[in-house]
């Protein structure tokens, strides 16, 4: 940051304007400021920190106690800077809240601190990027990125403030160099570290429990060894595997052993289901004879019926030849009836017809009678016509002095209706512009109250996040405990599962016994010893287990054992997650009550109550300002608009009135008009409308005349031609009744001459023989498909009573029974086989997964050993308890410290020397930024408290001049282009002094800016820039002097 103008009003001693311009400078980057004490040199330091951070260099004086004593009381305090920063110009204008005297009447009202920054363009354009000083600070933040107190440490070295960078502890060292070099990246490598390594030892440990659970799943097969090795607490993997290969070659041999049995089972088994079989097939032939003797015998009973369905067909035939002809007099019959029908209905329309023509020949005499009333009306219409003109005349001159007389009445009320506007407009503008000086008030106010909401809002946020964090700590609590208890359950359930196998393998392994025995026969050697001989055969029990049940616990146990698993890293999740967010609750917490005096967390609820309520006061107030503010554009434009319409108004006032008088003459005119035509049009015909009525009717009882004359004589002719094509009609009728009467009289004799041809006695025999031709070939495939039927009958028996003859009826039941023996006896011998089978999976299944977990745990604890090492070493836990990120900074510090050393010994005449304390500090302090100072004299280093006043002000100025150069080096965020420093150099003997000046003069080629504020004369000899500032009665004043 660099300075190009500051402007200070009514601040501290300046009373008026004053505006110092470090653009006169020129190419000069160091220059000091003299004058006598108390003139204001310290005061433009606080004018730039002020102007930039809203706060005085130094810690005593704050915004509103730097007002001017010598300024006017209604000249308001504000400081206004222009400075340059990574190539952008900036402008930032402040005010702090102060008293100002009331513009009315006696005493002060409170002005509220205000804020603006712009952003300049090359050709000077201002573009607003902050509007309020809660923007301004954060904008301030983003680009200068240090706050008022590290400004002060490094950029600004104030009165009696320039051993705080020196002296400060290690804490605050990294906080400021956090900033300049932004190391946050390598705090975020310590944390995904230690988190990376927890993940891991967490993974390596849930690896561990699954193996142990693995392993206790074992199926031991008796083996002694084995059972011992599984029951340590600690169990011995190898061991455990080496016993377990010789456990599966037991079991092996066992499930080759059973193989062969069942094998050998199998031939018998088989045997027997061949034999049942065969007599199962017997036994389905024989019913098969019997149910087609049963069908032969009811087909041979329906002989009868089926020569009966014979002839019907015969006689259906017989008739379908009849049917054409019946349905030829049919037709004819109903042909003949609807000429009946027709002729009867002409008949009765030629009589309606001829009592029509009656009336029609009276109707057209009465109407040409009428002839001299039409030839009256024409005459009259001619008449009305001739007079047409003058009455459309008369009738137009009135309607336009109706309107000229309406118009010139809308005008008067037009006019009368102008002059209210006028009046109205007159008195809204008054209220406009008292509402205007009403919302200027309100958009003060909302300046005042910006700051305010923008300070509630923020603590009431962080209010909210400890609340929220207090709520999910307490909530995570609530969850370990649960998933606690569900950890401990699902252990019992699985210990219980195992438990329950144990007893059910047991009991099953001595039923087999029992269930073996009940096949075994005296001769017949033991499939399981080889004796050929059974003296003591041991028995089924009720309570011997299956081999279901087997499977069963087996499920129960896997189940239990995953939901073991499951409920163990859901514990762990939880613990893990419950500790972390603990540790940041608390810090959270910490922060809070460093921020807000009297808080703690038994009156969390009263404190977010209380600026809930502050928030909601301020904001709506802050609302109802703003709304008033925002109206103000709106409001300057309706006053604009008001005056605009007021003149638009008077104009149209004086317009109106020039046209009011116009409509008089015109009205005079047309009434002159009216008066001589009234003399030649009757009174009732002067009107238009009652003119246009008299012509209307008149043309009207014409037209009805004439119409009804055509009428007549159109429905007279009508009427005629009607009645002459109805009579031919009827003619025309008559002449095909009389063929269609003799052509069925010829085809009903035909059909009788068939009907006896054909040997119907009568015509109810004929038509109870009809049948549909549909019906007809439904008999007749019910007669075929009878004798087809009847005839794969008598063959399939005869078939199979040649394949039955001589044989007798099986025992079923017996060949059964002897097969469902040697089921049972293949079913026992294949679920012992099962079952070996089973554990012989079951155990190559475990020694595979134990060994994948092997493998894979082997390979987190080589990373867990990388990782962990190294999170360790990261967090501080070394030697020289340093973390990873004060390892980075310190490795800066001693970049700064070589750069600064090379002043300080010129300073010192080679004496000191600026060291890093790198020892281990007492208990658990954070150490590694310290600074030690070295003294040649005595061969000794100590510590940098322990310098005198000049001696800790050249370590100051040298180290403040190494940091500038360090961070230039770096492209980092913070740009040190200035430096200023208050006081100090009068602490220095000459010697010590001429050190100091040429350690300054020699960062000049750097272009850095430096301001000094001193009395010592050498400095006024030695730099040829001087802002020298003068004080009187009225207040002070600066000047530059140059003597170069």
């Amino acid at each position: 940051m660099k300075p190009i103008k500051l402007t200070m009003q009514a601040f501290g001693p300046y009373a008026g304007k004053e505006v110092i311009d470090f653009s006169q400078l020129g190419n000069r980057t160091m220059f000091v400021i003299s004058g006598k004490t108390g003139a204001g040199k310290t005061t433009i330091f606080d004018g730039i920190s002020f102007a930039i951070y809203g706060r005085a260099s130094g810690e005593g004086r704050m915004g509103p106690d730097l007002r001017s004593q010598f300024a006017e009381d209604d000249l308001l305090t504000e400081v206004s800077l222009e400075f340059s920063l990574r190539n952008q110009v900036y402008y930032i204008c402040r005010s702090p809240q102060q008293e100002k005297k009331k513009a009315r009447g006696d005493g002060y009202t409170t002005v509220n601190a205000k804020a603006e920054m712009y952003m300049l363009d090359e050709d000077g354009t201002q573009k607003l990027i902050a509007a309020n000083v809660r923007e301004t600070d954060e904008k301030i933040k983003e680009i200068i990125q240090l706050d008022a107190n590290q400004f002060r440490q490094i950029l600004m070295i104030p009165q009696g403030d320039f051993r705080k960078l020196l002296t400060s502890d290690s804490r605050d060292k990294e906080v400021i160099l956090q900033r300049l070099f932004h190391t946050e990246l390598y705090k975020q490598i310590e944390d995904k570290l230690r988190e990376k390594a927890s993940l891991l030892k967490k993974e390596v440990e849930l690896g561990m429990t699954e193996r142990t659970r693995l392993l206790k799943g074992i199926s031991t097969n008796k083996n002694t060894h084995l059972e011992l090795e599984l029951e340590e607490e600690i169990l011995n993997v190898t061991a455990v595997l080496s016993l377990l290969e010789e456990v599966q070659k037991t079991l092996q041999s066992d499930v080759n052993e059973f193989t062969k049995k069942m094998n050998e089972q199998k031939i018998v088994r088989d045997e027997a289901k061949r034999k049942a079989d065969a007599a199962e097939d017997v036994m389905k032939q024989m019913a098969i004879r019997e149910q087609l003797s049963h069908k032969h015998n009811e087909l041979k009973a329906r002989e009868k019926e089926i020569e009966e369905m014979k002839s019907s067909v015969e006689l259906a035939h017989k008739a379908a030849n009849l049917q054409h002809q019946e349905q030829l007099c049919q037709r004819l019959k109903k042909e003949l009836d609807s000429y009946k029908a027709r002729l009867e209905t002409d008949m009765n329309h030629y009589n309606e017809e001829k009592k029509k023509l009656d009336m029609s020949e009276a109707r057209l005499r009465k109407e040409e009678e009428k002839q001299e009333q039409r030839d009256q009306l024409d005459n009259d219409l001619s008449r009305l016509i001739n007079m047409r003109e003058d009455v459309y005349s008369f009738s137009q001159k009135q309607a336009e002095l109706e309107q000229i007389q309406v118009k010139k009445e809308d005008y008067q009320k037009s006019i009368l209706h102008v002059k209210e506007n006028l009046s109205q407009l007159k008195d809204r503008s008054e209220k406009q512009r008292k509402l205007l000086k009403d919302f200027e008030q309100a958009q003060m106010l909302a300046f005042q109250n910006e700051n305010k909401l923008s300070q509630v809002e923020s603590v009431k946020k962080q209010l909210l996040t400890v609340s929220t964090a207090l709520k999910k700590k307490t909530d995570l609590h609530s969850e370990f405990k649960l998933k606690t208890k569900l950890f401990e359950k699902a252990k019992e359930i699985s210990e219980d599962a195992h438990r329950t196998l144990e007893k059910i393998e047991d009991s099953w392994l001595k039923g087999q016994a029992g269930h073996l025995a009940q096949h075994l026969e005296d001769g017949k050697a033991c499939p399981v010893c080889g004796s050929n001989h059974h003296p003591d055969l041991a028995r089924v029990t009720e309570s011997d287990q299956s081999a279901d049940d087997v499977k069963i616990a087996k499920l129960a146990v896997s189940k239990s054992d995953q939901e073991l698993l499951e409920a163990e890293r859901s514990w762990m999740k939880v613990k893990t997650e419950s500790e972390f967010h603990q540790e940041n609750t608390q810090k959270l917490v910490d922060d809070l009550t460093q921020l807000v005096p009297g808080f703690t967390i038994e009156n969390m609820d009263m404190f977010i109550q209380d600026y809930e309520k502050k928030h909601k006061e301020t904001a709506q107030f802050l609302l109802e300002a703003n709304a008033k503010v925002q109206k103000i554009p709106e409001l300057n434009a309706q006053i604009s608009t008001c005056e605009v319409e007021l003149e638009k108004q008077n104009n149209k006032l004086n317009d109106m009135l020039d046209v009011e008088k116009q409509l008089s003459i015109q009205y005079t005119g047309a009434a002159t008009i009216i008066h001589t035509l009234s003399s030649k049009i009757p009174e009732n015909m002067r009107g238009k409308e009652q003119f246009d009525k008299e012509v209307v009717k008149l043309e009207k009882e014409k037209r009805v005349l004439q119409e009804a004359l055509d009428t007549a004589r159109r429905d007279h002719v009508m009427i005629s031609e009607n009645l002459a094509r109805l009579s031919g009609t009827i003619t025309n009728l008559e002449i095909h009744m009389k063929e269609k009467e003799k052509a069925m009289d010829i085809e009903r004799n035909n059909f009788l001459n068939q009907l006896e041809k054909e040997a119907f006695e009568t015509y109810k025999v004929y038509h109870a023989a009809k049948l549909e031709p549909i019906e007809i070939k439904k008999i007749e495939n019910a007669i075929r498909a009878y004798y087809e039927e009847y005839r794969s009958i008598s063959d399939r028996l005869k078939d199979y009573e040649e394949r039955l003859q001589g044989m007798e009826k099986p025992d079923l039941n017996l060949l059964k029974k002897s097969l469902e023996k040697a089921e049972q006896y293949l079913t026992l011998l294949g679920d012992q086989h099962a079952h070996l089978i089973m554990q012989v999976k079951r155990n190559e299944e475990i020694a595979h997964m134990v060994k994948n977990i092997n493998e894979e745990m082997k390979a987190l604890e080589e990373e867990y050993d990388l990782v962990g090492h190294l999170s360790d070493i990261t967090r501080g836990q070394n030697t020289y308890r340093l973390t990873f990120e004060r390892f980075v900074l310190a490795s800066f510090l001693d970049g700064i410290l070589e750069a600064a050393n090379s002043r300080l010994t010129k300073m010192t005449s080679g004496r000191y020397q600026l060291l890093r304390k790198t020892d281990r500090s007492k208990g658990n302090v954070q150490s590694g930024l310290e600074l030690l100072i070295f003294d040649q004299y005595t061969g000794q280093d100590r510590h940098v408290k322990t310098l005198s006043g000049g001696e800790s002000f050249k370590a100051a100025l040298s180290l403040a001049l190494g940091l500038a150069d360090i961070v230039q080096q770096h492209a980092g965020g913070v740009s040190l282009e200035t430096m200023f420093i208050d006081e100090g150099f009068g602490t220095l003997d000459p010697e010590s002094l001429d050190h100091a000046i040429e350690a300054l003069m020699d960062i000049q080629s750097s272009g850095r800016l430096v301001g000094i504020i001193s009395h010592v004369p050498e400095l006024k000899e030695r730099i040829d820039a001087r802002l020298e500032v003068t004080a009187n009665q009225y207040g002070s004043k600066t000047a530059f002097h140059f003597t170069g």
